[in-house]
């Protein structure tokens, strides 16, 4: 008899997080959509892109060449 119940309260627990696991999110899978930005203009996407890489490629060494160059002027 303890085997069954003990088996009630698992199944309980186990729809708690079936119930807590879904996901809110919508999107169409459709041709040019797929990603969350617009590329139906080639060139304007080329330059966010490089900009965006070139900054986030580039920033630590800046920080780098700039904290060196201060440690060695102290």
């Amino acid at each position: 008899m303890s085997m069954l119940l003990r088996a009630a309260p698992l199944r309980v627990a186990r729809n708690t997080v079936a119930r807590q696991q879904v996901r809110h999110a919508h999107f169409e899978n459709v041709v040019d959509k797929t990603i969350p930005v617009n590329v139906t203009n080639k060139v304007t996407f080329l330059l966010k892109l490089s900009t965006y890489v070139v900054c986030g490629f580039g920033l630590p060494f800046a920080a780098a060449k700039w904290q060196m160059k201060r440690a060695a002027g102290a």
